[in-house]
């Protein structure tokens, strides 16, 4: 348990270094929002693809602690190259580089976590918290020091929590299916064509519903987080104003993962997913007709209430529905389609609506999805978790063998 908080610490800070202000940097070297907007798209897009193909070499080739480490020491070097100031295109390649490599890690995070961890439906939101923590921490120090120092000192600071990141791995749990990977590896790769992917959507097909769900929440969701930092400069803010928006929210997840976990076991997983989405609707709606950046800073506490629920009724049906020794494919699947697909749909379509219609008409779009999405997880997210991961394991063990 220590060792997971370590890892969680060290992820929610490196995250915070450099990904909240990605947008911000891009803007700074004179692109547009509608060329942001593409480059997060793009980006986001290439996430999908490389965490699924994260997802398999940790669970079929090199284990998850192993692939996490792999992923944050490519990550650092790109972060680097990014604090060189390079020129806008080689700059564009390079954060959609960090994005495919980073965007990988809470995935494969959370396939420790859920692994390692007895009682996930109980003890997730405690280990997960600490990410929160770390990231609300970072980013105010972090958007501080922007204001002092300028942007490129992002890169140092992922350099040092990367660092922190990849050392922390080393004590974290060893993966419990370890022993079996060699004998599922060969069974499942030489009859799927997909490998260990193909292999949870044969497994378990309320999986991809449930993906689809997530999809059009995460778009709404993702959109109005990238180009919030844009508006808040618009309005006269500063980075540091940037850096207490995502500040701010992180700290609410904080009880919000308590609350999530209490309000899981009286309304299940899905009412969780749902009145999070509502709440989402209402920051959206806020954004849409405040004008101040100190309140629409304020109104980030909100949005940290909501995406503690989203995260954690994600995560842990993700860990229902699939046993355990699937779970890296399966958080990264739930990570790619919320960072990837929709990521790529909701900035790319975002850039233009911001740029041609503005940041309230974005923010009232992004609303609407939200309700949307919670309207579908009424049929497509379990309820209470009622069985246990273990007796899924077994039930679906017969079909990952044979696959």
């Amino acid at each position: 348990m220590n060792a997971l908080r370590v890892v969680y610490l060290a992820l929610g800070a490196s995250t915070a270094s450099l990904s909240v202000f990605i947008a911000v940097i891009l803007q700074e070297r004179g692109l547009s929002s509608q060329v942001i907007g593409l480059i997060s798209g793009i980006g986001a897009l290439a996430l999908f693809g490389a965490i699924a193909f994260w997802g398999h070499i940790g669970d079929r080739v090199l284990g998850r602690r192993t692939t996490l480490q792999l992923v944050v020491v490519i990550a650092i070097a790109i972060a680097v190259c990014i604090g060189l100031s390079p020129p806008p295109i080689l700059l564009a390649i390079l954060v959609i580089g960090f994005t495919c490599t980073h965007g990988g890690a809470l995935a494969l995070s959370d396939a420790l976590a859920v692994n390692a961890l007895q009682n996930p439906d109980r003890q997730y939101g405690k280990i997960r918290l600490m990410a929160s923590l770390s990231f609300a921490v970072a980013t105010i120090g972090v958007g501080f020091a922007c204001d002092r120092f300028g942007y490129p000192v992002t890169s140092l600071f992922y350099l040092f929590f990367g660092t922190c990141l990849v050392s922390a791995a080393f004590a974290s749990p060893p993966d419990r299916d370890a022993a079996t990977r060699s004998r599922e590896t060969h069974s499942s790769e030489t009859s799927s064509r997909f490998g260990s992917t193909g292999t949870a959507f044969r497994t378990q097909p309320r999986l991809l519903p449930v993906l689809a769900t997530i999809a059009v929440v995460a778009a709404a969701m993702t959109a109005s987080s990238t180009f919030l930092s844009l508006r808040l400069i618009a309005l006269g803010g500063q980075a540091s104003d940037v850096a207490m928006s995502f500040g701010i929210s992180a700290f609410a997840e904080i009880p919000g993962m308590f609350l999530a976990a209490h309000l899981s076991r009286r309304f299940g997983l899905r009412g969780v997913f749902c009145l999070s989405a509502v709440a989402y609707s209402a920051a959206f709606v806020s954004w849409a007709v405040l004008t101040s950046p100190s309140a629409i800073v304020a109104t980030r506490l909100l949005t940290g209430f909501a995406f503690a629920g989203i995260t954690y009724s994600m995560v842990l049906t993700i860990g229902q529905l699939l046993p355990r020794a699937l779970q890296a494919t399966g958080q990264a699947l739930y990570q790619g389609t919320a960072s990837g697909i929709a990521s790529a749909g909701g900035n790319t379509i975002g850039g233009v609506l911001y740029g041609a219609l503005g940041a309230p008409m974005l923010f009232l779009i992004c609303a609407g999805l939200c309700v949307v999405g919670g309207l579908i997880a009424l049929g497509t997210l379990p309820g209470r978790v009622v069985v246990p991961m273990g007796a899924i394991e077994e039930s679906a063990g017969e079909e990952i063998a044979s696959v």
